[in-house]
C-alpha cells in the first residue's frame, strides 16, 4: 500500500452530532492506521474536540454559529455534545428554501474554500475527498479549479434523485441544483456512494461508474459501549428496541405500526403482555402528544435521548431491533442499521424494496415487512413474541459494515483516482 496524502472536506465532524460526523470520524482514525496522512476540512461551528484529536483537523469560520443570525432566524442554540440537544421547529423557509444547493453555500462555503486553497498551496495532496450532504462540501473542490489534486465525491444521502429535502420553489432554483450536481458528479475522477441505489443511479443518469463504500460500526467504540449502563431493558418481556428518530420528514411514520400493536393487543393480549417496545431517542412536543395518543401505554415506552454508547449498550440487551424506513426513498438505510448489525441481534426492518430491507435480507440478520402493511407488521410481531425470529437469525457477511473495511474500500477508491487523474 502506498501512504497518500488525503484532504477531506466534510462539514459533519466530531464533536456536530451526526451519522455523517460518525463516518468520517471512523474513516480517518482507520485511514491513517493504515499510513495514510489524512487532513479534515469542517466548521467550527460546533466546537472542537481535545487537543490530541483536533491533530489534522483544521476549523473554519461559519457564519451559522452566529447567535444573532440564529436569533434572526429563529433557530435554537446550536446542539453541544455534553448538553441536552434543545427543543427545536423545522428551520424556516430562509434557510431550506432559498439557497441552493444548501445554506452552508453561503454561511461555510466562502472561508472554507479559501482554506482549502491554502492548504492546497501549502501541502502536495495526493487526493482531495468531499462528501454530502450537505452538498455544498462538493463545491470546495470545484472552487480549487486547475489547483485541484485527484477528487473523490463522497455521496451518503442521494442530491436529486428522490431528495429527502422538499424541492426548491422555482424552476430556476431546481435547474441550478440539477446543473450543481452533474457538475459535481461528472467532473469529480471517483464518485463514491454510501448505498447501492445511489451506485445505480448514478451510473444511469450520468454514465459514472460509482464505487459502493458502506457505513459500518467502529469496532473503537466497543470499550465504551461495555461500560454503559444499560438497565431500561425488560428482562421478563421480549423487548424490542428502537433507537433513534421515530418520525421523519420524509416520510418515515410508526402510526402503521402502532395501530398493529393495538391489533395484536385486541387479538392476543397474552402476547403484548410478554412485550415492549422501548424507544431511545429525542422526541419533540408534537410527537410526544402522538406517542401519547397512540394508546400503547404499557407496551410502548420511552426511555429519551442516551449516549452513542449508551444506545448501543441497550440494543445489545434488547431481544430485537426495530428498523423503520419510508416508502418515499429507495436508497434509505438509516445510520443507527450499522449498530443493529454490530449488535449481533435480529432485526424487525419495517423496509421494503429498499436499501435497508436488500442489507438486512443479504447478511441474514433478520425480517422485512412492508412499512405501511399493518397486517404483515402485526404477523412479524407475532413471529418476534414467539421466537420465530430469533431462531431465524443467521447472520453472514457482516464483516463489510464494520471497520476497517469501509476505510479498506475507501482507499482502494484513492489509489484508483490518483492512478487515473
Amino acid at each position: 500500500m502506498t501512504a497518500r496524502r488525503i484532504l477531506v472536506v466534510s462539514y459533519p465532524y466530531p464533536p456536530m452530532p451526526s451519522t455523517g460526523a460518525n463516518r468520517w470520524a471512523a474513516m480517518t482514525h482507520y485511514l491513517r492506521a493504515a499510513g495514510h496522512h489524512v487532513t479534515v476540512l469542517t466548521t467550527s461551528a460546533f466546537g472542537s474536540l481535545s487537543a490530541a484529536d483536533e491533530v489534522g483537523v483544521e476549523r473554519t469560520r461559519d457564519l451559522i454559529a452566529s447567535s444573532a443570525l440564529r436569533k434572526l432566524v429563529r433557530r435554537p442554540p446550536l446542539p453541544r455534545p455534553d448538553q441536552p440537544i434543545p427543543e427545536d421547529k423545522p428551520p424556516g423557509t430562509l434557510l431550506t428554501r432559498v439557497v441552493v444547493p444548501d445554506i452552508y453555500a453561503v454561511t461555510w462555503l466562502p472561508s472554507a474554500a479559501a482554506a482549502a486553497r491554502r492548504l492546497v498551496r501549502a501541502a502536495e495532496f495526493d487526493c482531495i475527498v468531499t462528501t454530502s450532504p450537505y452538498e455544498s462540501g462538493h463545491l470546495v473542490a470545484l472552487a480549487l479549479g486547475s489547483r485541484r489534486p485527484p477528487w473523490i465525491a463522497d455521496l451518503r444521502d442521494a442530491w436529486t434523485f428522490e431528495p429527502y429535502r422538499d424541492p426548491f420553489p422555482t424552476a430556476l432554483q431546481r435547474r441550478l441544483d440539477a446543473a450543481l450536481e452533474r457538475r459535481v458528479l461528472t467532473t469529480a475522477d471517483r464518485v463514491v456512494c454510501v448505498h447501492q441505489a445511489l451506485v445505480d443511479d448514478v451510473g444511469k443518469r450520468f454514465g459514472v461508474e460509482a464505487a459502493y463504500v458502506p457505513n459500518g460500526w467502529d469496532p473503537a467504540l466497543d470499550s465504551e459501549v461495555e461500560r454503559a449502563s444499560s438497565t431500561a431493558a425488560s428482562t421478563s418481556k421480549t423487548t424490542l428496541v428502537h433507537t433513534g428518530m421515530l418520525w421523519g420528514d420524509w416520510g418515515r411514520d410508526p402510526e402503521p405500526l402502532f395501530a398493529a400493536l393495538r391489533s395484536l393487543r385486541d387479538d392476543r393480549p397474552e402476547l403484548t403482555e410478554r412485550f415492549e417496545l422501548l424507544l431511545a431517542g429525542r422526541l419533540d412536543n408534537v410527537q410526544r402528544e402522538r406517542l401519547a395518543a397512540s394508546g400503547l401505554s404499557g407496551i410502548v415506552r420511552n426511555v429519551g435521548m442516551l449516549s452513542r454508547p449508551e444506545a448501543a449498550a441497550l440494543q445489545r440487551d434488547a431481544d430485537a431491533l426495530l428498523l423503520l424506513t419510508s416508502r418515499r426513498l429507495s436508497w434509505e438505510a438509516p445510520g443507527k442499521l450499522f449498530e443493529y448489525l454490530s449488535a449481533g441481534r435480529p432485526i424487525l426492518a419495517l423496509a421494503d424494496g429498499n436499501e435497508a430491507a436488500r442489507v438486512v435480507s443479504e447478511t441474514r440478520t433478520g425480517v422485512t415487512v412492508p412499512p405501511d402493511d399493518e397486517a404483515a407488521i402485526e404477523a412479524a410481531l407475532v413471529d418476534l413474541i414467539e421466537g420465530g425470529v430469533a431462531r431465524s437469525y443467521s447472520p453472514v457477511g457482516t464483516e463489510r459494515y464494520r471497520y476497517p473495511a469501509p476505510a479498506d474500500a475507501m482507499s482502494d477508491v484513492i489509489d484508483q483516482a490518483v492512478a487515473t487523474a
